[in-house]
């Protein structure tokens, strides 16, 4: 804004301006008629007392400055019925259902406020008039219409990538995706801050009631069990050759499981095995939750441990069957202190 209204800090040749304020002279060199002429340099008194109340002499940038915030502020002010209407504390919901019913009344008095504000304000800058001001807000509007394309466009952008990033859940369910993890990084990783991962064993003894496969009208089904969870690597169990609607898979792997990713969600996946693509028969979702309580249920209060009933609980999986699963602990073992071979591996040859 200063700069469409010149230099207010440096005047003319002496004589040219009547400021009662103190100045400094200096000597400058006009390269256009090759003679020395004598500037004037204002100095900068901050608050001054000579009109009522006072006026802020400080550099034209900060009194831009100054401007630009009230005018901000009363532009809030004009606004606030809107958006204390969305704010949930009880003074923003007292005022909304006290003004909702007087917006007219309300806009009238604000408008006449914003206006002696404004006025006052525009009074205490020795640098700014109305006129000036009004002439700066119409530059202004008319940028933001020259540019208004743009500026629709970088926002359309950014709300596009606002609601991809929200509802990536669903995005990714509708894909067929809500089990692949693209990005390998936690946010808590960046900030150096501690994870509570552990390793855990999943044991899965058996499923029953699965479909048959759509692909396959006069074979049983070869049924395999695929795992995804968080940031762990995909893992599969052998494939069981016709085994048509019930499988006795009797496996285990282990994975590291991260009680701080509360929406980290483990995927099993009970798939056939085809020529060219497996087709999927069901599968189940937990969260990290549950698959805590499963821990507590099945691995941290057993004493021995068999491919039975009690040490196993039965999940229902979609659209139709059920697994036994169970989950236990893993104690981890130093690999640097574990020796590499035992005095009972040494044999004879």
């Amino acid at each position: 804004m200063s700069l469409g209204r010149g230099l207010r800090d440096v005047a003319g040749p002496v004589g040219a301006l009547d400021d009662p304020l103190p100045t400094v002279l200096f000597s400058g060199v006009n390269a256009s008629a090759s003679s020395n002429s004598t500037y004037v340099l204002r100095v900068r008194q901050g608050i001054v007392f000579d009109k009522w109340p006072f006026r802020l002499d400080v550099p034209t940038e900060y009194q831009d400055w100054v401007l630009v915030a009230m005018s901000i502020f009363l532009v809030f002010v004009w606004c606030s019925p809107c958006y204390c209407g969305r704010m949930k504390n009880s003074c923003s919901r007292a005022f909304t259902a006290w003004v909702y019913t007087r917006l007219h009344t309300f806009f009238c008095i604000v408008t006449y406020f914003n206006l002696v504000v404004l006025m006052f304000t525009i009074g205490l800058l020795p640098d700014w008039t109305v006129n000036q001001y009004l002439e700066s807000l119409a530059q202004f509007v008319s940028w933001v219409l020259i540019h208004l394309q743009k500026m629709i466009t970088s926002l359309g952008i950014l709300i596009g990538f606002y609601l991809m990033i929200k509802f990536r859940d669903r995005i990714a369910m509708a894909a067929g995706m809500e089990h692949v993890t693209v990005f390998r990084l936690d946010w808590r990783e960046l900030l150096w801050l501690q994870s509570k991962k552990r390793p855990v064993e999943i044991f899965i003894w058996k499923v029953e009631d699965l479909q048959s496969s759509a692909g396959k009208v006069l074979k049983a089904n070869d049924v395999y069990v695929e795992c995804h969870y968080g940031y762990n690597e995909p893992m599969r169990t052998r494939v069981h050759n016709n085994a048509g609607s019930s499988c006795v898979v009797g496996e285990s792997f282990q994975m590291n499981l991260d009680e701080t990713a509360t929406a980290s969600v483990m995927t099993l996946f009970i798939k056939d095995q085809a020529l060219l693509l497996s087709s999927e028969l069901a599968k189940l979702m937990l969260s990290t939750r549950e698959l805590c309580g499963i821990e507590d249920q099945t691995g941290k209060r057993r004493t021995e441990f068999t491919y039975s009933e009690e040490n196993f609980v039965s999940l229902n999986l979609m659209p139709r069957g059920k697994i036994w699963l169970a989950i236990s602990p893993v104690e981890e073992v130093d690999e640097e202190s574990r020796p590499l071979m035992h005095e009972d591996d040494l044999v004879t040859c």
